[in-house]
């Protein structure tokens, strides 16, 4: 049965010289939009909070002075409202209050003004967060520098809701320009929305440092004054952080069990925590739990959907798509809070995680296709078994496979690109468990022996004639006498994968492990000589404007991707850096065009593009050979800037049917009064998605008029009512609505 909290809105303007946020405005972001603050906690407690009768009230102007802190803020904005409706109290029987300070920040002179480089006067933000004031807890959110997930979180602390633990991070240091680093576990799981001052990034000190961006960037709010505010979406509240503080908002939605014994296990299936149906929590009891629930552990699968959609499928961020731990942890002289134990990332060598303080080995065994589901085992340990751990690998260049092209950088570098052919060395190492051994690498009470491509690797070493696709490869192979590490070489220019097994026989058991040995055989790209030159651009590049370096490395091949794996990395990440360069902000012109650049000399820009395009269900109905030379002609075809906006509009979804590209352009470039773009930025997205309303239309016959029924996801919006109060305003009210599952 769905809670019904009522939440006041106090809108409270402290600078009469700045105009008032418009009303529609204040809907979309708090109340109505398809992404606003109270359709986050819908949708993240499955329907189970409700803001029916939740007032926004009409504007009042404050005075503060010296003191802005959050308290004064809330106490001012309360006073103000009630000074405005002296015949009753507007606040009563409201559960909790949500003050937007307006503009929340203040021009000052500057103290240090006369030194070199300082100017005149600086900017100074008011304090945000949530406080408690004559009996209610508020969350007060200045409007200038509040983003998305700030205030979801704010608000989350008005419902009762904690911070998570973990990871060690530096989310607590609220001075982290000073010499003093604060290291702590507070707002340490990457997967939740109560550890939002840092998700466990770790970025001051000397290291080892790591980070997590669980966030996506959302639609702009019409006539909000924060246009930075939705650049930092979601996620999920965690379903173990859920749980803990409303646990009947899952009601249905759990599976609890023991600790499994020795031996034994437990193995259930999950759905993301993004689903509207199905089990989407584990809950595992230990012996003996007391009644506050310290140390029962939390499993979870989290991939990238709805509020969950800034979620990484590959790195480098922490916060990627997998199954998610969690444990009960009692906090001195706080109490029972919940810490986040690891992560099985979904594209991953790793299956298992063993949660730290339990005796519990957490492992996938297998995940649907489409990410809808993931099965999951919880054992008392890891059992007996043989592990294959990866050793050194490299794909040594050993010749040039056709011309080489010379093409410069967007520093001016001369670099080599062309099609080289490679030898691949690989070392495989085993882990054994169960077999009498210390964990470590050798074995000495068991026998192991190695075949590669179903052909047994005996002695020190030798050659293994080897078949794949109907053709014999030659490998190359030495096993260490003491470790039995196996090490393969392949011969120059010859692509093949074949599988890789180990088996240990000893006490009478016999275990199995297998991977795969991939020769890559060849590569197209940069000239290894050259990745320097490449790199040396790219660290100018960066600092010139301040962006995250990884994300516009093309990743590099972990030794087991199969080669259809490698592809579909490769063009999700394009994708994804196609994007990021047309959403960065403060990101001018030459720089896009710069880091364009600097991810086309990574790939064959061509191909990738037309992958991508597919991959969000854009085809084309001219020969390949005709959509090549066009994407390949930005100073006289629209195709190249059409096809970046594509992909940035469709970012996250996916045409429920194939649109035609060619016929897209036709569409776009015959629209009245609109000129053929050269740029992404000179793409209007409302005509673009005219042109593909109007180019499904006519392929399948229909008459669809709203661009979001041709997606594979849709939302409704929501519905409000107004309520005049008298004649000095009105208070807008929550009516009772439907929200779509943001799936």
């Amino acid at each position: 049965m769905p809670k019904n909290v009522r939440l006041g809105i106090i809108r409270a303007r402290h600078d009469t010289t700045v105009p008032e946020i418009p009303d529609q405005a204040c809907l979309a972001m708090v109340m109505t939009g398809s992404h606003a603050l109270f359709r986050y906690w819908i949708n993240t407690t499955r329907g189970y909070l409700d803001f029916l009768d939740s007032p926004m009230f009409p504007w009042v102007d404050v005075t503060l002075g010296a003191d802005t802190s959050r308290s004064a803020q809330a106490k001012a904005a309360i006073k103000a409202l009630r000074d405005r409706y002296p015949g009753h109290d507007p606040l009563a029987r409201l559960d909790g209050l949500v003050v937007l300070t307006h503009p929340g920040a203040r021009t000052m002179a500057n103290p240090l003004a006369g030194q070199p480089g300082q100017p005149a006067t600086i900017t100074t933000g008011f304090d945000g967060g949530t406080t408690g004031v004559e009996g209610f807890t508020v969350a007060v959110l200045p409007t200038s520098t509040s983003n998305h997930t700030f205030m979801c979180h704010e608000i989350g602390h008005v419902f009762g809701f904690d911070h998570t633990f973990g990871l060690d991070n530096n989310g607590t240091d609220w001075n982290p320009g000073d010499s003093n680093v604060i290291l702590g576990p507070e707002y340490g799981s990457p997967y939740d929305l109560m550890s939002s001052a840092s998700f466990g990034t770790r970025w001051l000190g000397t290291g080892p440092f790591w980070a997590a961006s669980p966030t996506f960037n959302g639609p702009a709010v019409s006539g909000w004054p924060n246009a930075n505010s939705v650049l930092s979406m979601g996620p999920h509240l965690s379903r173990a952080n859920l749980h803990r503080f409303m646990p009947d908002a899952l009601a249905g939605r759990v599976v609890e069990r023991p600790f499994p014994p020795p031996g034994g296990a437990v193995r259930v299936r999950l759905v993301p925590a993004s689903a509207s149906k199905g089990q989407s929590l584990l809950i595992l009891h230990p012996p003996n739990e007391p009644a506050n629930g310290v140390g029962r552990v939390y499993v979870e699968y989290r991939t990238a959907r709805g509020w969950d959609a800034g979620m990484d499928l590959l790195g480098p961020s922490l916060s990627r798509e997998g199954v998610v731990v969690h444990s009960l942890v009692d906090r001195p002289n706080v109490g029972p809070r919940v810490w986040y134990r690891g992560s099985i990332p979904a594209v991953s060598v790793d299956t298992d995680v063993a949660v730290a303080t339990t005796p519990l080995v957490v492992q996938i065994h297998d995940i649907d296709p489409e990410r809808n589901w993931v099965e999951v085992s919880v054992t008392i340990g890891a059992g007996r078994r043989v592990e294959i751990v990866r050793g050194n690998h490299s794909d040594d260049v050993m010749d040039v496979i056709g011309a080489v092209q010379q093409i410069r950088t967007p520093c001016g570098d001369a670099i080599r690109k062309g099609t080289f052919a490679t030898s691949t060395f690989s070392q495989f190492r085993i882990r054994t468990t169960g077999f009498g051994g210390d964990g470590g690498p050798a074995v000495p009470a068991a026998t192991v022996t190695w075949t590669v491509g179903g052909v047994p690797a005996t002695g020190n070493g030798g050659t293994l004639n080897v078949a794949y696709n109907g053709a014999t490869f030659a490998v190359q192979y030495t096993i260490d006498p003491v470790v039995f590490e196996l090490s393969l070489t392949s011969r120059g220019g010859e692509r093949f994968v074949v599988p890789v097994t180990v088996t240990i026989t000893g006490d009478g058991t016999t275990a199995t492990a297998s991977t795969t040995f991939t020769a890559q055989g060849w590569f197209e790209g940069i000239h290894p000589e050259d990745e320097a030159i490449l790199a040396g651009c790219f660290r100018r590049i960066f600092e010139r404007y301040q962006q995250m370096p990884r994300v516009f490395r093309k990743p590099t091949p972990e030794p087991e991707w199969r080669f259809d794996v490698r592809e579909e990395v490769q063009r999700l990440w394009y994708v994804q850096t196609a994007r990021l360069i047309n959403e960065v902000p403060g990101l001018d012109a030459a720089g896009r065009t710069a880091f364009r650049q600097l991810v086309n000399v990574q790939v064959e820009p061509t191909k990738t593009m037309l992958g991508a395009l597919a991959a969000v269900g854009i085809d084309y109905s001219v020969s390949e050979a005709d959509i090549t030379a066009w994407l390949e002609n930005p100073e006289y075809t629209p195709y190249p800037a059409l096809a970046e906006a594509l992909l940035t509009r469709l970012s996250g979804n996916r045409l429920r049917r194939p649109v035609f590209f060619d016929v897209i352009a036709y569409n776009y470039e015959h629209t009245p009064e609109v000129s053929s773009p050269r740029t992404v930025e000179e793409v209007h997205t409302g005509v673009l998605e005219a042109a593909i309303l109007e180019g499904s239309n006519n392929r399948y016959g229909e008459q669809i008029t709203n661009f979001a029924d041709l997606l594979a996801v849709n939302d409704d919006d929501a519905v409000l009512t107004r309520i005049p109060v008298n004649a000095d305003g009105e208070v807008w009210r929550m009516g009772r609505v439907q929200y779509a599952d943001p799936g």
